[in-house]
C-alpha cells in the first residue's frame, strides 16, 4: 500500500500541476492550431472557465449594480424613425440633453461614431450637447489589419469635433473573448489608448494606476447578475417625458448601446455568454459588459486570480494529500474523504470569491484531482485487497456459503486462531421424527436427496436474513447472527428466518412433511477461528450456544415449533406475536430461563381466544394455585382447535405436582432433565 500511496501522490500532484500550469501560461486565443499539449491546455482552460462560472451560479445575483442602460434596438428605431443601421446623431443629441437636465452622473456611449455626419450642423449640435453635459464618454474602435509582415492594430477614434467636446474617449474592444464566446477578463486598452470604461472610471474618481504597465495587469469581471440585471429602458422611452420613472437617471451612470433583435448568439450581434447562462442559452449584451466593467473599476470590485505560484502550491498539496492519503482508506471512507476534500475546496473558493474578490480554478483540485485520487485509491485497494480476499474466501468457503464468505471477505477479519467476545443470536434447528423418515425411506440416495433439498431450503432462509451457517449436524443446523459481521437487528432477523423455516416446513419436501423445531437465544459468545493455524474453523462457543440447543429440544415436550429466550423476545419490537410459556431449567443449567413461543407476525395476526385462558393458567401455576391453573389451562386447550400443546404440558406437570406434593420453595420453575 505504501507504493500505491507514493505513486498516487506523485501522479495526482503532477496532473494538477500540468493542468494548472497550462491554464495560466497563455490565453486560449493564442492557441490557434493543435500542437503538442494543446489538448491538455484546452482541458486546463475549460476547467478554469467552468470554475469561474460556477462561482457566480452558486452565489446568485448580487445587489443592483448602480447604473442605467439605454438600449438601441429595432423597436426603438422603428418608433424614432431610425431604420438605417447608423442612427441620425440628432437623436443622440436629444438624449444627451435629456440626461443633462436629469442630472446623470456620466454618459457612456457604447457606439462608435465613424466619421462626420452628412450635415455638419448635426455634429455641431451633438458636440455642443456633449460639451454642455461635460461628462460624456465616447467609444473608439480597435481595427486589426493585415500588414507587411504581421497583423497590425489601428485605433479609429471618434470624429475630432466630438472628441474635443467629450470628457474622454477609449476603446470598446473585448479581449480576450473565450472559446465559448464569453468575456471574463477586463480589457484596459493598449499601451497608448485606454479602454472606454477605464477613462470613465478615472474621470469619476476611481483609484486606478496611470501607467500602461499597471493597466495591463489581469483583472477579472465580477458580474452582478445575469442579463438585464442593470435597470434598462429603450431609447424611444428614454426620450419620452412620460415613459421615464422620476429620478431614473439622476446621479446615475448611463450606458448607451445596442441590443440585438435576435436572442441567440450570432456573429456581429454584440452578444456574449454570461456565467449565469452556464446551463442555458442566456447571453449578455456588450453594453451590459461595459457597464459591469465600469462599476467594477469604479468600486474596486473586480476579481483577482491567485498567482501562478499560489495555484500550483494548492494543486501540489492537494495531489500529495489526496493521492498519497486515500489509498490507505477503504473505498467507502476514501469516497467520503474525497467528497469532503472537494466540498472543503469549494467552500474555500466561495469564501475567497465572496469576501476577498479572489478566484482560482478550484475544479482542478476539487473535481479532477479528488476523483482521480479516489479512482487510483479504489483501484490500488482492489489489487492489494484481492489477495487478502482470496485467502478469506478460501478459509470460509470450506464450510460457508459463497455469499457469506464474500461478505466476510470484504471485512477486516482476522484469520489467526482465537476469538473475541461478541453479542450474537444463536439458532439450532432439528427435524422432527428424522429416524422415522430414515426407516420409511429405505434407500440412502433417497435420504440424501431429501436432506439436500431440506438443507438448501433451510440455509437459503438463513442467508437471506443475513445469518451465518456454522455447521451441519446430521439433520440439524447451527446458525448465528451478529458474527462475524455485527448486526444491530440480529434477533429480529433470526426470528424472521425461523418463521420462514417454519412456514416452509408446512410444504411437502420430496413428497414428505418435514416439521422443523427451532430454538433461539441471544447473549455473549466467543466467536472466531477456533481451529488451528493449519485448519481454519469458524465457530461460536459459550453458554448461549448451549441454551439455544436446549430450547430447540424443549419444543419436543411443549409441542411447539419456535422457542426463544427473553433476550430474543425483547428485541422483536412488536414485529412478531409471542406468548410466555413459563420458567424452565433445562439440562446442564442451574438458572431458570423464561421461554417464549413465537406465534407469527403481528401484522394481520388472526384472533387467538385461547391466549387469555393460557396466560391466566400460567400465572396461577407459577404462584402455586393448581386448581385455578388447571381450570384455566383446560379452558385454553379446549378453546384452541386440536388442543393447545403447551397447556397440555402444564396440565401434565400439575398432575405430577399433585402426586408428589407442591414443594415448599415452589417458584413456578419447570425442570427439564433431558434435551
Amino acid at each position: 500500500m505504501a507504493l500505491a500511496s507514493a505513486g498516487g501522490a506523485v501522479g495526482v500532484a503532477a496532473l494538477g500541476w500540468v493542468l494548472m500550469s497550462v491554464s495560466v501560461s497563455e490565453s486560449s486565443e493564442e492557441r490557434k492550431k493543435p500542437q503538442l499539449g494543446w489538448t491538455v491546455a484546452a482541458a486546463g482552460d475549460a476547467l478554469a472557465r467552468l470554475s469561474y462560472d460556477l462561482l457566480f451560479v452558486l452565489r446568485g445575483a448580487g445587489e443592483e449594480p448602480g447604473a442605467r442602460i439605454v438600449f438601441l434596438d429595432e423597436s426603438a428605431g422603428t418608433e424614432l424613425g431610425q431604420t438605417d443601421e447608423v442612427w441620425d446623431r440628432s437623436v443622440h443629441t436629444k438624449l444627451v440633453r435629456r440626461l443633462t437636465r436629469e442630472g446623470a452622473r456620466a454618459v457612456v456611449f457604447d457606439i462608435v461614431f465613424r466619421g462626420p455626419s452628412k450635415d455638419p450642423a448635426v455634429d455641431a449640435e451633438f458636440a455642443e450637447a456633449i460639451a454642455e453635459n461635460g461628462r460624456v464618454f465616447l467609444a473608439a474602435a480597435l481595427e486589426t489589419e493585415a500588414g507587411v509582415n504581421a497583423r497590425q492594430q489601428r485605433v479609429e477614434p471618434p470624429p475630432p469635433a466630438l472628441r474635443r467636446a467629450a470628457a474622454g474617449w477609449g476603446l470598446i474592444t473585448f479581449r480576450p473573448i473565450d472559446p465559448d464566446h464569453g468575456v471574463r477578463r477586463i480589457y484596459a486598452g493598449t499601451d497608448q489608448v485606454p479602454s472606454l470604461t477605464w477613462r470613465a472610471a478615472q474621470f469619476l474618481g476611481a483609484k486606478l494606476p496611470a501607467t500602461s504597465e499597471a493597466r495591463a495587469h489581469q483583472r477579472w469581471l465580477n458580474y452582478y447578475g445575469p442579463a438585464n440585471s442593470f435597470p434598462n429602458i429603450g431609447y424611444d422611452r428614454a426620450l419620452s417625458e412620460d415613459e421615464v420613472p422620476p429620478g431614473f437617471f439622476r446621479d446615475q451612470i448611463v450606458c448607451i448601446g445596442g441590443r440585438p433583435t435576435l436572442g441567440s448568439l450570432g456573429l456581429g450581434k454584440d452578444e456574449f455568454r454570461t456565467p449565469y447562462g452556464l446551463f442555458g442559452e442566456q447571453f449578455i449584451t456588450g453594453v451590459e459588459i461595459h457597464a459591469t466593467t465600469l462599476m467594477n473599476l469604479l468600486r474596486g470590485e473586480w476579481l483577482r486570480r491567485l498567482t501562478p505560484g499560489q495555484e500550483l502550491a494548492i494543486v501540489l498539496c492537494s495531489g500529495l494529500l489526496l493521492g498519497g492519503g486515500l489509498p490507505w482508506l477503504r473505498p467507502t471512507l476514501a469516497t467520503g474523504a474525497a467528497l469532503a476534500a472537494a466540498a472543503a475546496t469549494l467552500v474555500a473558493a466561495m469564501v475567497l470569491f465572496n469576501h476577498e474578490q479572489l478566484w482560482f480554478p478550484w475544479l482542478v483540485p476539487a473535481g479532477l484531482q479528488s476523483f482521480t485520487a479516489l479512482g487510483w485509491a479504489v483501484g490500488a485497494r482492489y489489487f492489494v485487497e484481492e489477495r487478502r480476499r482470496r485467502k478469506l474466501l478460501e478459509a470460509f468457503g470450506r464450510y460457508l456459503s459463497p455469499q457469506m464468505a464474500g461478505r466476510i471477505a470484504d471485512e477486516d477479519f482476522d484469520l489467526t486462531p482465537g476469538g473475541k467476545e461478541v453479542t450474537a443470536t444463536v439458532m439450532f434447528t432439528d427435524l422432527e421424527n428424522y429416524c422415522g423418515l430414515c426407516e420409511k425411506i429405505e434407500e440412502p440416495q433417497g435420504i440424501a436427496r431429501l436432506l439436500n433439498t431440506y438443507f438448501t431450503r433451510t440455509i437459503g432462509h438463513i442467508l437471506d436474513s443475513d445469518g451465518t451457517v456454522i455447521k451441519y449436524m446430521g439433520d440439524s443446523v447451527q446458525a448465528v447472527w451478529g458474527t462475524p459481521l455485527p448486526d444491530a437487528g440480529q434477533a429480529r432477523k433470526a426470528v424472521r428466518a425461523a418463521w420462514r423455516l417454519h412456514t416452509a416446513s408446512l410444504e411437502a419436501c420430496e413428497g414428505h412433511s418435514l416439521r422443523t423445531r427451532i430454538g433461539l437465544h441471544s447473549g455473549a459468545v466467543l466467536a472466531g477461528n477456533l481451529g488451528s493455524a493449519e485448519r481454519f474453523d469458524f465457530a461460536v462457543i459459550g453458554g448461549p450456544v448451549n441454551l439455544a440447543s436446549r430450547f430447540e429440544g424443549l419444543n419436543k415436550y411443549l409441542g411447539t415449533d419456535i422457542l426463544v429466550s427473553e433476550s430474543v423476545r425483547a428485541e422483536l419490537d412488536g414485529e412478531f406475536d409471542t406468548r410466555p410459556l413459563g420458567l424452565f431449567r433445562v439440562a446442564g443449567t442451574k438458572i431458570a430461563q423464561s421461554i417464549h413461543e413465537v406465534l407469527g407476525p403481528s401484522e394481520g395476526a388472526p384472533a387467538r381466544p385461547w391466549l387469555g385462558p393460557f396466560a391466566a393458567g400460567l400465572a396461577a401455576f407459577q404462584r402455586g394455585d393448581l386448581d385455578a391453573a388447571e381450570r384455566a389451562l383446560q379452558a385454553a386447550s379446549e378453546a384452541r382447535p386440536g388442543g393447545d400443546r403447551p397447556a397440555q404440558f402444564l396440565l401434565a406437570e400439575i398432575a405430577a405436582l399433585r402426586r408428589a406434593g407442591l414443594p415448599a420453595d415452589w417458584a413456578g420453575v419447570v425442570d427439564v432433565a433431558r434435551k
